[in-house]
C-alpha cells in the first residue's frame, strides 16, 4: 500500500512538472547537464528535450558562463535562489527575460538542481513602453503650458531684429542681425518639435495612399541627398488606401529620412520601400550608416535623449508620438553597415 502510495505521489509530480505553465528544469549538480525540461521549457526556448538532455545551458547557449557561475554560487551558499531576473536565448538567437528560481534536490540518487522561471519578456517591454509613454505625457502637458508662451516673445524680437537690420544706420551689422535672426528660427523650429510631440489629431484622419504621400515628398527629400551627396530610391509597393493625417505622416517621412541621410558618410545609399506584410502595410526605410549601439537602441525615442552633436532628442520621439496616433509600431534593427526602420501601420 506504501507502495503505490509512492507511485501516485511521484506520478502525480510528474504530471505537475510536465504540465507547469513554468518553465522547469533539472540538471546535474556535478556538471550542469540537464536531465529533464517540461513542455513549457521546449515550447519557450525552442529545443525539443532530446536536443537538451544530456547538454549543458552553456553548451546550448542559452545562459552564458557568468550567469551560470552566478546561479551555481547562489544556489551553493544558499540552497535555494528565488525570483533572479536575468536574460536567456531561445534556439532561434533571440533574447528573452526570465524570473528564476532554483533549489538542490535528490532526484534518481543524485544532487540536481531544479529550476523554475517564467518568461517575463513581453511584461518588461510593456513597461518600458507605458514609462516610455509617460514621459511623453509629461513632455506633452510642459508642451501645451509653456511653448506658446515662449515663442510671442521671441517673435517680437525676431520682428524688430530684422526692422533694425534693414534701417542704413545698422547695414554694417547686417551680418550680424542675419546671424540672430537664424539662431531664433532654429529655437523655434525646437518648440515647433517639442509641440508636436503634444499633439493628437485622430480626427483629421483621411483615406490616404502611402504612396501617393511620400511622391509628394520624394522632391524634397532628393534635394536633402543632392546637397549632402547622399544617395536615394523609393520603391512603391502595391498597397491599399489608410486612413492618415498626412501632415503627420510627411513630418514622420522627413524626420526618419533625414536621421538616415545623417547617419551616412557621403554616397550612401538610403532606401524607402512600401509593401504590406500580412494585414500590416510597411513602411521601410534603411541606410548605410555605422548603426546604433544596443545601448543607444533601447532609449530611442525617449525626449530629449540623442547621438547628435546638435539635436534636441525630439525628432523620433515625435515619430513614435505619430505611429501611436494611427496604431501603428516602429520597429528598429541596427548593425554595423546600417539602420532597417520599418512603420507597420495596421490595415
Amino acid at each position: 500500500m506504501i507502495t503505490n502510495s509512492v507511485e501516485q505521489e511521484n506520478e502525480l509530480l510528474d504530471k505537475a512538472f510536465r504540465a507547469s505553465p513554468c518553465l522547469m528544469a533539472i540538471s546535474a549538480i556535478s556538471d550542469g547537464r540537464y536531465i529533464k525540461v517540461n513542455k513549457c521549457f521546449e515550447e519557450t526556448t525552442g529545443f525539443s528535450a532530446e536536443e537538451v538532455v544530456g547538454w549543458t545551458s552553456i553548451e546550448l547557449n542559452i545562459f552564458d558562463t557568468p550567469t551560470r557561475i552566478k546561479v551555481t554560487e547562489l544556489l551553493i551558499n544558499q540552497g535555494t535562489i528565488k525570483n533572479i531576473e536575468a536574460s536567456f536565448r531561445r534556439k532561434d538567437g533571440s533574447n528573452r527575460v526570465g524570473l528564476f528560481s532554483a533549489e538542490i534536490i535528490e532526484f534518481n540518487g543524485q544532487k540536481c538542481i531544479l529550476s523554475v522561471a517564467n518568461d517575463v519578456t513581453e511584461l518588461r517591454n510593456y513597461e518600458k513602453e507605458v514609462s516610455k509613454l509617460e514621459r511623453m505625457n509629461l513632455i506633452g502637458q510642459i508642451a501645451a503650458s509653456i511653448g506658446h508662451e515662449i515663442r510671442n516673445p521671441m517673435t517680437t524680437v525676431r520682428g524688430y531684429l530684422q526692422l533694425l537690420g534693414a534701417k542704413a544706420d545698422y547695414m554694417a551689422e547686417k551680418a550680424t542681425f542675419d546671424l540672430m535672426i537664424s539662431e531664433l528660427d532654429r529655437a523655434n523650429e525646437i518648440i515647433a518639435e517639442f509641440l508636436s510631440v503634444a499633439q493628437m489629431k485622430k480626427d483629421e484622419l483621411k483615406s490616404k495612399n502611402l504612396n501617393e504621400i511620400i511622391s509628394n515628398l520624394y522632391p524634397l527629400i532628393e534635394a536633402d541627398a543632392f546637397t549632402q551627396n547622399k544617395q536615394i530610391c523609393f520603391i512603391p509597393g502595391v498597397i491599399p488606401d489608410l486612413k492618415f493625417n498626412v501632415k503627420e505622416i510627411s513630418q514622420l517621412v522627413l524626420n526618419l529620412t533625414r536621421n538616415g541621410f545623417e547617419a551616412m558618410e557621403e554616397r550612401g545609399y538610403l532606401s524607402i520601400r512600401t509593401f504590406t506584410e500580412g494585414k500590416k502595410v510597411v513602411l521601410q526605410i534603411e541606410d548605410e550608416g555605422s548603426g546604433i549601439s544596443p545601448e543607444c537602441l533601447n532609449k530611442l525615442g525617449t525626449p530629449f535623449f540623442t547621438t547628435k552633436d546638435y539635436g534636441t532628442g525630439l525628432g523620433l520621439a515625435t515619430c513614435y508620438k505619430i505611429a501611436e496616433n494611427h496604431n501603428a509600431k516602429i520597429l528598429i534593427n541596427s548593425s554595423s553597415c546600417g539602420t532597417n526602420i520599418c512603420v507597420l501601420f495596421p490595415i
